[in-house]
């Protein structure tokens, strides 16, 4: 049987140990533990300047009754006044130390403690905490369990292109790609370019925000596959402006492969001189598709069926060899034919030698006698316009000559040039009925003429 009494003094050490605890118990629920939300961490680029997205949680009645809220970010440790800390901004005294400006974008009376700092260096590596002070209630609080570990590069990071790895598109099908680039900070974002792209591609940029609050800025582009972009290099780059003499620029790259039907089919011939009956001439025929297995078939205009099978075709060329030739390649996606090529032997092409030169002969003769001929009827011209001109001349000295030895009377009688003959000449007249002679006299002989009789009537 249990002794009571034995067990009274053990009842009453353990009611001793529950009071003096519970003080301690009710000072720790008057001291809640509250949070900043912050990303764990965030790359900064040098010469530029970092944002840190930043909320916080606190004593509402606190943030009711406070007329002045100000906000604190101490570096490498949380206390205050811990020598190892360094107080980079102090919002009550409104002093920074070790940045040229810290600036506190968010609302702090709306539980909002976004900030930027600027011109960040390499030695600016390290945890950040952050601190709220409110007045006159006299509420201070350094959010311990969540700080921000800032690391400063000199080199940003890689876009991030995806898909990765492009699966195989086919032609013609149309291809998203995205291009991300951190923006540490958004007022100086970093501008994002493409290369190796179709040009009748579309691009659309923009920033977004990511769930940690921080932001990037996203390229998306879209186009059509062409099986030109087969095994292209697409790369996406992204530029960052900095308080540097230069920008900064990183790249990613993604190869795209795209399956599609054979294109540029042709056909090359060795040798590629004249061929002459005897000889071996191959035939090859060339083609690009993705994939590139592909299966050859070989046509001579003329003829009905398939020539042969296979990339190449060769044969002993003889008199019937010369004619037109065709090719086709086939592989899952479609098949091309290729242009036509021409073999000619070279006996045939002597043959057309002969008979252009026998041609050109002819014409060369034709010609001759042409000018021959030409020359012949200039001659006759000349001739005939000569003869015509002596004729002229031999009239024209007959006129004169006509003109000389004669005269006509008017009036009076004319006077002629003076010759070593002297010729009279006589009066008629035509009033008087009566018949005269007229009689003139010559040097040495005399002329008579007839007897001119006029009535004077009908």
């Amino acid at each position: 049987m249990m002794d009571c009494t034995a067990i009274a003094p053990e009842m009453s050490v353990f009611s001793l140990m529950f009071f003096l605890l519970l003080p301690v118990q009710v000072h720790m629920q008057t001291n809640p533990i509250f949070h900043a939300e912050l990303p764990h961490s965030i790359t900064a680029l040098s010469g530029s300047c970092v944002q840190i997205p930043c909320t916080f949680d606190a004593p509402a009645i606190k943030l009711q009754y406070t007329e002045i809220i100000f906000g604190c970010w101490i570096k490498n440790h949380h206390a205050f006044l811990n020598p190892d800390s360094l107080v980079v901004l102090n919002g009550s005294t409104n002093i920074i130390k070790g940045f040229s400006h810290i600036e506190i974008l968010g609302n702090l009376s709306q539980y909002e403690c976004t900030s930027v700092f600027y011109d960040v260096m390499n030695n600016h590596t390290d945890d950040y905490y952050f601190r709220v002070e409110m007045n006159p209630v006299d509420w201070k609080y350094t959010y311990v369990k969540n700080p921000i570990y800032i690391s400063v590069s000199d080199v940003p990071e890689l876009p991030i292109l995806t898909p990765t790895d492009l699966q195989e598109v086919k032609e013609e099908t149309t291809v998203n790609l995205s291009c991300s680039a951190e923006a540490p900070c958004p007022k100086q974002p970093p501008t994002i370019s493409w290369s190796n792209i179709s040009e009748s591609a579309h691009i659309k940029a923009q920033l977004q925000e990511k769930p940690d609050k921080t932001q990037s800025v996203f390229s998306y582009v879209t186009f059509k596959a062409s099986y030109k972009d087969h095994k292209k290099n697409i790369t996406c780059t992204a530029t960052y402006p900095r308080n540097t003499p230069d920008a900064s620029t990183v790249k990613s790259t993604v190869i795209l492969r795209v399956l599609f039907s054979p294109k540029e089919t042709h056909i090359t011939i060795d040798p590629s001189d004249s061929v002459s009956a005897g000889t071996n001439v191959t035939l090859t025929c060339k083609s690009k598709a993705s994939p590139n297995e592909m299966n050859y078939t070989w046509y001579k205009r003329g003829q009905k069926k398939e020539l042969d099978f296979g990339e190449q075709l060769t044969f002993n060329v003889n008199r019937r060899s010369g004619g037109w030739y065709f090719c086709s390649a086939k592989n899952i996606h479609g098949m091309q034919i290729s242009e036509g090529i021409l073999l000619i032997v070279a006996e045939s092409s002597s043959l057309i030698i002969g008979c252009v030169g026998g041609i050109l002969a002819f014409l060369f003769i034709l010609l001759l006698v042409t000018i021959f001929l030409r020359v012949q009827r200039v001659k006759a011209s000349i001739n005939r316009e000569t003869d015509i001109s002596d004729q002229g001349q031999e009239k024209h000295m007959h006129i004169n000559s006509i003109f000389d030895n004669s005269a006509f009377a008017t009036s009076e009688e004319l006077e002629m040039p003076k010759d070593e003959n002297e010729i009279h000449y006589g009066q008629i007249d035509f009033s008087n009925p009566q018949t005269k002679s007229v009689t003139v006299k010559a040097s040495e002989q005399e002329t008579i003429y007839a007897e001119v009789s006029g009535s004077g009537k009908d």
